[in-house]
């Protein structure tokens, strides 16, 4: 019996069908996002994780993060945050090929600021990453939270003080030995050890720069 091109094609498109079906989710082609939509919930702030927390989670040493530092070779080589580790903005697209990228952590992108990074973010999230997040206004927000946090006057509240004593704490071993860090002899100002706090929501998004 002859067999007509309309059944052998009919049987091709259901076989294809079948290997679809059946295939592991990562050699399916992923469904890709709008760009809009992504745009849109760029704007929200749990996208963005904030300088406090991503410290004390590095002290913590929390195993279930990874700080991916998207900056120049040179940017990264005078200074990065402690654990991170250097994927280059042009080669972010194929991060996943990257030996040091582990798909099994939440990702954290790092850049001088908010911009680059968000692009960043954009691109990883049309990949079918679904765990990437930005470091609120990136290094240049980083580093002065960090080299010398101010006190705060008048009538601060409790959280406040936890604040500012918590990056005097944490200051010398987030930004390491190749930036200064200013020195305050006050009692007051004595380095207490960090306590673990909740996540709290950002009341505004910062932008460094890039």
């Amino acid at each position: 019996m002859q067999i007509s091109l309309k059944t052998i094609g009919f049987s091709i498109l259901l076989l294809l069908g079948l290997i679809l079906a059946f295939s592991p989710l990562d050699t399916v082609r992923k469904e890709q996002i709008p760009t809009k939509t992504l745009l849109e919930e760029l704007q929200k702030e749990s996208v963005y994780v904030q300088a406090d927390e991503l410290a004390q989670w590095i002290i913590d040493k929390d195993p279930g993060i990874q700080i991916a530092d998207i900056r120049s070779e040179k940017d990264f080589s005078n200074y990065h945050i402690p654990e991170s580790i250097h994927i280059p903005f042009g080669q972010i697209e194929n991060i996943e090929k990257s030996d040091l990228f582990d798909e099994t952590k939440m990702l954290i992108l790092a850049s001088n600021g908010n911009t680059r990074a968000g692009q960043a973010w954009i691109l990883l999230k049309q990949l079918g990453i679904k765990d990437v997040y930005i470091l609120a206004g990136g290094l240049n927000h980083w580093v002065q939270n960090f080299s010398n946090p101010e006190h705060p006057k008048g009538a601060y509240t409790d959280d406040e003080l936890f604040t500012y004593q918590f990056r005097k704490a944490a200051g010398t071993v987030m930004l390491g030995q190749t930036l200064s860090v200013a020195q305050d002899n006050k009692a007051t100002d004595a380095k207490p050890k960090p306590i673990r706090r909740k996540r709290k929501k950002a009341k505004k998004k910062v932008d460094e720069g890039c």
